[in-house]
């Protein structure tokens, strides 16, 4: 089951966002709490039942956030008191990332192993060689450890947000049965979805649009030329009045190292 094709480059691949990396922080949603708050009971659940029933105290529990950019859903979890670390091969996201970080890679993590309880990739999945990262994620996991694969997506389950999406290139379109391929180090995997809506202007829409790869990689020519016929959708074709709620779904996966 596919998710979207995004073109990769080894030379550049995930490190494409520091040039925009305060735009990014500022215009990308965070994640629902409901969302975040079921990743941290599996792990804590996990590392209960590793620890032989002893309840663990949540700064006990600890957490590598891998792609971790910016560290939105790292410092979610952070907040409920767990020990997050995060890890990016972008140095310039990592310097506005307020979490201890380090630059590296999900296929060579440099951390040894057994180190986490709970490693999640949040919105960065898809930049990764998914068999990879899945033997990496495994190795840094202690036994019975948690691994979570987050996506925040628009919800193009309404009609006028999948042609909002596919005029931003938004290229983040999961069908609804795809899995993350985890691999054989791990059970099976949990997913659940969790709704929620960010207001917006339309400059904060072309301000969305221009983190987008697609952006990044295009010309000044293509860029303009996206940005008119957004401005030009919302004004004309799909008129909103401002602020208007943009949906999204937060789609989150789990599986437990066996």
């Amino acid at each position: 089951m596919a998710g979207p094709k995004i073109r990769r480059d080894i030379k550049d691949r995930g490190t494409l966002f520091g040039a925009s990396a305060d735009e990014y922080e500022r215009i990308r949603p965070g994640y629902p709490q409901a969302a975040v708050c079921a990743v941290a009971d599996r792990a804590m659940s996990a590392a209960a039942v590793e620890a032989g029933g002893e309840v663990l105290a949540p700064d006990k529990l600890r957490v590598l956030d891998v792609g971790s950019g910016t560290g939105k859903y790292g410092r979610a979890l952070a907040e409920l008191g767990l020990d997050v670390h995060a890890v990016d091969p972008d140095p310039a996201l990592l310097e506005i990332n307020q979490l201890p970080s380090t630059v590296g890679r999900a296929e060579e993590l440099p951390f040894a192993d057994a180190s986490f309880d709970l490693v999640v990739s949040a919105q960065a999945w898809h930049w990764f060689d998914a068999e990879a990262a899945s033997a990496e994620f495994a190795r840094v996991l202690k036994p019975g450890g948690v691994a979570a694969v987050v996506l925040n997506q628009l919800d193009v389950r309404h009609d006028w947000v999948m042609r909002l999406s596919r005029i931003m290139h938004a290229g983040d379109v999961y069908r609804p049965r795809w899995r993350p391929q985890l691999g054989t180090d791990f059970g099976p995997i949990q997913a659940r979805i969790d709704e929620f809506s960010v207001p917006m202007t339309i400059d904060d829409t072309v301000a969305l649009t221009a983190t987008r790869t697609y952006w990044l990689r295009s010309n000044d020519t293509v860029r303009a030329r996206v940005e008119d016929n957004l401005r030009g959708y919302l004004t004309e074709e799909h008129l909103v009045s401002e602020p208007f709620d943009l949906p999204y779904m937060c789609l989150t996966y789990m599986a437990q190292k066996q």
